[in-house]
């Protein structure tokens, strides 16, 4: 199979003593997959992902933060 998933989460976040929320935040991830059985109950799936985070104050770790690589993952189904 193939696939392709785009999630976004837009929220307000809670201030706290050192950090003040002034908007909403923001996190998008981007992915597009493949994967075939092994056999009858194994899959095996490989993933390229790409998520960012926008829109955190400069005093937030995640402010400026992205990621993006490869998953591959097995899954065994009984």
């Amino acid at each position: 199979f193939i696939g392709a998933k785009y999630n976004t989460v837009k929220a307000r976040l809670a201030n706290t003593t050192a950090i003040t929320y002034a908007g909403d935040v923001k996190v998008d991830r981007i992915a597009a997959a493949a994967g075939w059985f092994l056999t009858k109950n194994v899959l095996l799936k490989g993933e390229y992902v790409v998520q960012k985070y926008k829109d955190f104050p400069t005093q937030d770790y995640r402010a400026g933060g992205k990621f993006n690589g490869y998953v591959i993952e097995a899954v065994v189904g009984f």
